[in-house]
C-alpha cells in the first residue's frame, strides 16, 4: 500500500530544528506539489479516496519509510513497525525521549485523515502536536503553520487545541510574531490506548480549520477566521491559511515531556480537496 511519485529528494529538510521558540528562518520545502498530484498512483488504503495513500505495507521494516516520505527528528526515532498496525500488518512506530520532534513529511494537501495510537499523553502543561500544515501566507510570503494537537491535561485525557504560529518572526524582526491558541471544549480530548482516526479540512468553506475523530466533527475546535487569543498578537489576529506545501505528521512538543511512543497508519492526503 504504497504510493508511486516523480522522484524527489528525501529528507531536504535535515538540520532544520523545529523547537518552538528557537527555530531557524529557513524556508519551507518548495516541494512540487502539482506535479506530484499528477504523478500519483495511489494505492487502496480503507477505501482511499485521497490523492496520496500510505498503510506503510510494503515499507521496509526497522527502517524509515521511503520516499515520498521524509522525517523530520529531534530526539527521537522513527520506523516502520510490525507489532502494531491499524489494518494490514505495518505501521510506523515514533518514540520519544522527552521534548522533541518525530514527523513523517509529506507534499503539502489541505484536508487528510491519519489513524494514531498514542500510548499516553502528557499529564501536565505540555503543548504538542501531532499534526502541522506549513507553507508561505499570500499576503506577505513569511512562512506559516497551522497545527492540531493540545496542551491542557483534563478529566479523561489531554485537552484538544488547534495553534498558529509564524516561525520566522523569532529570528527576523521583519517577521510577524504570532502563537495563537483555539481551545476545545474541556471534554474534547485525545483518545489513548487505542487506534484513533484524526480527519482535518483547511480551508474549507470559509473556515481555516475544521477536525474530526473517528468520524465524528469537534465543532469546538473549528476555527473560523481566528482563534481564542494570541501571545504576540492581539486575540482576533488573522489565522491567514499559507499556501500549504508540507504536511507533518507524528508528534511534536514544545515543553519538557516524558517518554512518548505514537504509531501512525493509513494515511490518506488531499481527500475531499
Amino acid at each position: 500500500q504504497g504510493w508511486t511519485f516523480a522522484p524527489w529528494r528525501a529528507n531536504v529538510r535535515a538540520g532544520r530544528s523545529r523547537m518552538r521558540k528557537a527555530r531557524g528562518s529557513a524556508g519551507p520545502v518548495m516541494f512540487a506539489a502539482a506535479a506530484l498530484l499528477a504523478a500519483c498512483q495511489s494505492a487502496p488504503v480503507s477505501a482511499c479516496g485521497g490523492s496520496f495513500c500510505d498503510g506503510f505495507e510494503s515499507a521496509e521494516t526497522g527502517a524509515a519509510p521511503g520516499a515520498p516520505w521524509a522525517v523530520d527528528l529531534a530526539n527521537a526515532t522513527l520506523a516502520v513497525d510490525d507489532t502494531r498496525a491499524a489494518s494490514g500488518s505495518k505501521s510506523v512506530r515514533i518514540d520519544l525521549a522527552g521534548k522533541g520532534t518525530g514527523f513523517l513529511t509529506a507534499p503539502g494537501a489541505r484536508s487528510g485523515r491519519m489513524k494514531v495510537f498514542l500510548e499516553a499523553a502528557p499529564e501536565g502543561d505540555v503543548h504538542w502536536t501531532l499534526i502541522e500544515l506549513r507553507g508561505k501566507r499570500p499576503s506577505d510570503g513569511h512562512i506559516a503553520e497551522l497545527r492540531i494537537g493540545g496542551q491542557h491535561p483534563v478529566a479523561g485525557g489531554s485537552r484538544l487545541m488547534a495553534n498558529y504560529e509564524t516561525p520566522e518572526g523569532y529570528t527576523d524582526a521583519s517577521a510577524p510574531m504570532s502563537d495563537c491558541w483555539h481551545h476545545a471544549a474541556g471534554t474534547d480530548v485525545m483518545p489513548t490506548g487505542r487506534w484513533t482516526e484524526l480527519s482535518w479540512k483547511a480551508g474549507a468553506d470559509g473556515k481555516t480549520l475544521e477536525v474530526s475523530i473517528d468520524g465524528v466533527p469537534v465543532p469546538a475546535l473549528t476555527v473560523e477566521g481566528h482563534g481564542q487569543g494570541c501571545l504576540h498578537q492581539p486575540a482576533d489576529y488573522a489565522w491567514e491559511l499559507p499556501d500549504i506545501t508540507e504536511v507533518n505528521l507524528g508528534w511534536e512538543s514544545y515543553q519538557p515531556d516524558g517518554p512518548r511512543h505514537i504509531w501512525v497508519d493509513d494515511v490518506v492526503l488531499g481527500e475531499g480537496g
